[in-house]
């Protein structure tokens, strides 16, 4: 539209059993088949090798982009030659703003995951933690309507960079799942480039469609996740601090657990969670 290149569209198959492979090569869409689950991360990659333009486009299967969004990040990026990620405005089904715009991870944005602010504490208060700069937001986000900076997206659409792949690298093979584009958007940021939410362009996001079907299994990807980046890219202190809030983090919920006499998948997660916090486990 209106004088951009051509767009190519790729699809990885990540090992789907449903159909969805076969019915996107009937439409005459490239299908790369990983040949199984390699996670998101790596799936990305084998587009990006695939694909021949100046920009990936990265879009999750739960996404829908609005009229013109495509247009309009490939447009920002060419006047931005240093945007390394330009990220489009993600809306709920219903059409509100899903926040989508953070700051690099800090160990009180763990801590308010870990431990939310209780429930005695008056809900407005509540939820200014909840969208404030210590929990990793910027506040002002849903009102936004011009460009501007942030760490890193949710990286469930996002226009990025081909030159800064080629620089940079690509997705860290090393994520199975979360925190891919925080360490995309970390390496980035070293290299030179910057990241960026657009609003004007808008994508609707359904959320969490593929890892609602497995979410014990999704809770304990989190966390490997999470403790790999900051073996990655922070200090032996932040590492060990890190380590010390999960672990007392999921033995108050195993502790929990079992008082409540609460469901044997969920306290499978989180044993195998401490496990990985106290270095039982790779991650």
């Amino acid at each position: 539209g209106e004088g951009l290149a051509t767009v190519e569209v790729l699809v990885v198959d990540n090992g789907s059993a449903d159909g969805s492979a076969g019915a996107a090569r009937r439409l005459g869409v490239t299908v790369l088949s990983a040949g199984k689950n390699l996670g998101y991360g790596s799936a990305n990659n084998l587009g990006f090798e695939a694909a021949r333009g100046r920009y990936y486009l990265v879009l999750n299967p739960d996404t829908i982009p609005c009229s013109g969004a495509i247009d309009t990040l490939v447009r920002f990026a060419e006047r931005n030659p240093k945007a390394g990620i330009v990220a489009p405005r993600l809306l709920n089904p219903d059409g509100s703003v899903q926040r989508s715009a953070f700051r690099f991870p800090t160990l009180a944005m763990t801590f308010l995951d870990l431990f939310p602010p209780p429930s005695w504490l008056p809900g407005r208060m509540r939820l200014w933690i909840a969208n404030s700069r210590l929990n990793g937001r910027y506040r002002d986000e849903p009102h936004r309507n011009r460009p501007f900076r942030c760490d890193h997206p949710l990286g469930a659409a996002m226009l990025v960079r081909r030159e800064a792949v080629e620089r940079c690298g690509g997705f860290d093979p090393g994520i199975f799942m979360y925190s891919e584009e925080i360490d995309l958007s970390l390496r980035f940021s070293r290299g030179g480039y910057s990241c960026w939410q657009v609003p004007a362009a808008e994508v609707v996001h359904l959320g969490g469609q593929s890892t609602a079907q497995m979410p014990a299994r999704m809770f304990v990807e989190l966390w490997r996740s999470r403790l790999y980046l900051y073996g990655k890219h922070r200090s032996p202190v932040a590492q060990l601090a890190l380590r010390g809030l999960v672990t007392a983090a999921m033995l108050a919920r195993i502790a929990v657990a079992r008082i409540k006499r609460g469901r044997t998948d969920e306290m499978r997660a989180e044993r195998q969670v401490l496990r990985l916090a106290l270095g039982k486990v790779d991650v």
